[in-house]
């Protein structure tokens, strides 16, 4: 049986990527969870746009979608559906799931360490086996992929557990006042466009997962590939990112369905390295480590660490200038800064996967030259 054409999945990925502005990490993130079918948790302020990708993402696929913004006063009937008393009068134990979270493919739960101990313990059972108690029968859902969200990470030791479950994780910010412009131009476009014509369809989702599973396999397979996965692991663990049992099989599931995205005929590198960043992170203080050990490997075409430690040597060396005088010798020094930047850039291949990187040097390029037209220079 041959493989489906990915270019519906790619093309899903850049319509997300030019209407999100400086957010193509999160629409790798969204896209490999719904591919995977593996519960995501993107954690950050309000206001970043985190509920209306995953509504765009859920048009663009044409699946049934439920949002619920959770409190620890929502009742699981608020999520499951409420019991129907007709039905109960016959003596039969059912819910009314019109519109609730049985009936979504797509399911985005804001605030998700709010939830109750009650309503908990139901998306546990949910997340793990896709399915519900109902009286005293399971009822088998037709989930896709659960989001998440949060403004912070829990560190109540009751909700590790849980938030070991969640096997994507992406820490989102503002976007950069260098994307400001566009920001603004795609937020008013968002406004007014509500004729969103989709990309993807459920039974074409399902094939994708299906595939995922099947290259999982293929990548298990591999001996030099589960070396690198094995040898990064032990890497991780030495730098204090331990990896549950389970995370480190969801690893493989990740990885692969990335690959799928970016229609890698073979799983690169490049697609583990993104996988590790996705699973392996906890919380922020290990973002530094894990790029040191990618970088350590060779697993990425590009070096985060020296793009993120040339962005940072920018905003302090201009954070200091901006104090005091600004000399002949400080121009020299931003002038090499500045030609390190473009260098590193230079170094990059252009392509849709390295949109990142290359927007973190091109932002540090821009803000170098917008300081030094401020002195008029």
């Amino acid at each position: 049986m041959s493989e489906p054409s990915l270019k519906p999945l790619f093309d899903t990925y850049i319509q997300l990527t030019s209407v999100f502005v400086n957010r193509e990490w999160e629409a790798q993130c969204l896209l490999a969870s719904l591919i995977s079918s593996e519960p995501a948790i993107l954690v950050g302020p309000p206001g970043t746009a985190k509920t209306m990708m995953i509504e765009y993402l859920a048009k663009l696929t044409n699946t049934r979608y439920f949002y619920y913004l959770l409190t620890r006063f929502t009742e699981p009937d608020e999520l499951l559906g409420p019991l129907d008393i007709n039905a109960l009068r016959e003596g039969e134990y059912k819910r009314i799931t019109t519109n609730r979270l049985p009936e979504a493919e797509i399911i985005f739960l804001d605030e998700i360490f709010k939830a109750s101990s009650a309503v908990r313990n139901i998306l546990l059972d949910i997340i793990l086996n896709k399915r519900y108690l109902d009286g005293r029968t399971y009822v088998k859902l037709p989930t896709l992929t659960i989001y998440t969200a949060s403004n912070e990470i829990s560190t109540d030791e009751e909700d590790q557990a849980f938030y070991d479950r969640l096997t994507i994780r992406d820490f989102i910010k503002y976007v950069p006042s260098t994307y400001w412009d566009s920001l603004l131009q795609s937020g008013v476009f968002l406004m007014k466009n509500n004729n969103i014509q989709p990309i993807l369809t459920v039974d074409y989702i399902k094939i994708l997962q299906n595939l995922s599973k099947i290259r999982a396999e293929k990548i298990i397979s591999d001996s030099s590939l589960r070396s690198k996965i094995i040898e990064a692991l032990a890497e991780l663990k030495e730098v204090g990112i331990e990896l549950s049992d389970r995370r480190k099989i969801k690893l493989i599931l990740v990885f692969s369905s990335i690959s799928l995205i970016f229609s890698e005929n073979e799983p690169t590198l490049d697609s583990l390295a993104d996988a590790i960043r996705m699973v392996a992170l906890h919380s922020e203080d290990d973002i530094k480590k894990i790029e040191n050990i990618i970088a350590k490997l060779k697993l990425s075409s590009v070096d985060i660490q020296r793009i993120t430690t040339l962005a940072t040597e920018t905003k302090n060396v201009i954070n200091v200038l901006k104090q005091g005088e600004v000399s002949v010798a400080h121009l020299r020094q931003l002038r090499q800064l500045r030609d390190a930047i473009v260098t590193e850039l230079n170094k990059i291949p252009e392509n849709i996967r390295t949109l990142r990187a290359r927007a973190m040097l091109q932002e540090s390029i821009s803000t170098i030259d917008e300081f030094v037209r401020s002195l008029g220079v």
